[in-house]
């Protein structure tokens, strides 16, 4: 009887390996408990456009609470009723590729481990890591300078998404929101306080009309409706201190409480403080060029409710449909092997008539780590 075999060659086994690499990148990066398909209260939305390919765009759809007075007896309702205040928000995909020599077989024959595992267990690494770094400097409108972002240089100003600039009515500088930019202190961290004032201010986002700010929803996931607010661990540490060692444990007493353990938004979440989830993120952007004499070193939170960011993938001309290719490759007459992947992918901000929509951004000080 012949005996059937799997070359290493093989495409379904290329499939199977991309798929694999795909899934473990994209659950093992911050936003993938924020995200869900389009019309869901995620604060990220996730569309994948099956016939988009490189180059091309993914539109939006985002709607406006109606606002006015009922129509009372005795007044005819025809021709007074509610327009829909929509906004199309358009992003664009593109193509990122990158690869790995694992060298040729007398190299992997020297160690004693599996080269080519270890290229693919680092290439998911990798695409993890550009994943999360594309979507937080999206969703922050800058590259900032820290250390944080290890794949893109300082001067790196979004691709295919131009970085946007928070507008001023999202954006909430220093301990209070009462500074700006010049004027921020080093003194100016986040606080408990400032967790309360992003509440408040989110709440009385009242929208209804062009020029006002749209209001905000809170995410929901597993039937729980919460805010997040991202932050980097050194700002996490100045809340932590703010708070105390008892009012940090009755924080995370209110989280266990407020949404026990069995939504997957909550894992990993720090602290419960008046319906704010607070959460720590890795990947983030910081600034250094804040205060009167650009000197203070600022960090940069995000505050977010539902809708906020909008990732999307495209599939077209990809083998097998996709979302991440990997294939494997040869050179120098087949004496190096070449592991690689293509990925069309896009992330940006969503915005409503040129304004943040579910976000407010946070700029404060920080206790740098020793």
């Amino acid at each position: 009887m012949a005996r059937t075999t799997i070359l290493p060659s093989d495409p379904n086994k290329r499939k199977a390996w991309a798929a694999a690499v795909a899934e473990d990148a994209a659950k093992e990066q911050y936003f993938a408990r924020l995200m869900g398909p389009e019309g869901s209260r995620s604060a990220v939305v996730k569309k994948t456009e099956l016939e988009k390919g490189a180059g091309d765009e993914v539109t939006t759809a985002l709607v406006a609470k109606l606002r006015g007075a009922p129509i009372t007896e005795g007044k005819k309702l025809a021709g007074q009723e509610f327009r829909l205040q929509h906004s199309a928000h358009t992003m664009r995909i593109n193509e990122f590729r990158h690869g790995v020599n694992v060298g040729a077989r007398i190299e992997q024959s020297r160690v004693g481990f599996n080269l080519k595992r270890q290229g693919r267990e680092k290439l998911t690494e990798y695409i993890k890591e550009l994943y999360e770094e594309v979507i937080v400097m999206a969703a922050s409108g800058a590259r900032g300078v820290g250390d944080e972002i290890q794949h893109f240089g300082t001067d790196y100003a979004g691709y295919p998404n131009a970085l946007r600039a928070p507008d001023a009515s999202h954006l909430f500088v220093g301990t209070d929101g009462s500074k700006a930019n010049a004027t921020l202190a080093t003194t100016d961290k986040l606080t408990l306080g400032t967790v309360n004032k992003l509440r408040t201010k989110a709440k009385k986002m009242l929208g209804g009309s062009p020029d006002k700010a749209v209001k905000m929803t809170p995410i929901r996931k597993g039937g729980k409706d919460c805010f997040v607010l991202a932050v980097l661990p050194e700002v996490m540490q100045d809340i932590r201190d703010d708070v105390g060692a008892q009012g940090w444990f009755e924080a995370q007493k209110a989280l266990t409480a407020a949404v026990g353990k069995e939504s997957e938004i909550f894992k990993g979440g720090a602290g419960m403080f008046n319906g704010i989830l607070i959460d720590e993120m890795e990947v983030g952007v910081k600034f250094n060029d804040y205060g009167s004499g650009g000197n203070v070193a600022a960090a940069r939170s995000l505050f977010l409710g539902s809708n906020a960011i909008a990732v999307a993938h495209g599939t077209k001309g990809m083998a097998d449909g996709m979302s991440v290719s990997l294939d494997e490759d040869t050179d120098d007459r087949k004496h190096d092997h070449i592991l690689f992947f293509e990925m069309i992918f896009g992330a940006d901000k969503a915005q409503f008539n040129g304004m943040d929509y579910g976000m407010i951004t946070v700029d404060s000080a920080f206790t740098a780590s020793v």
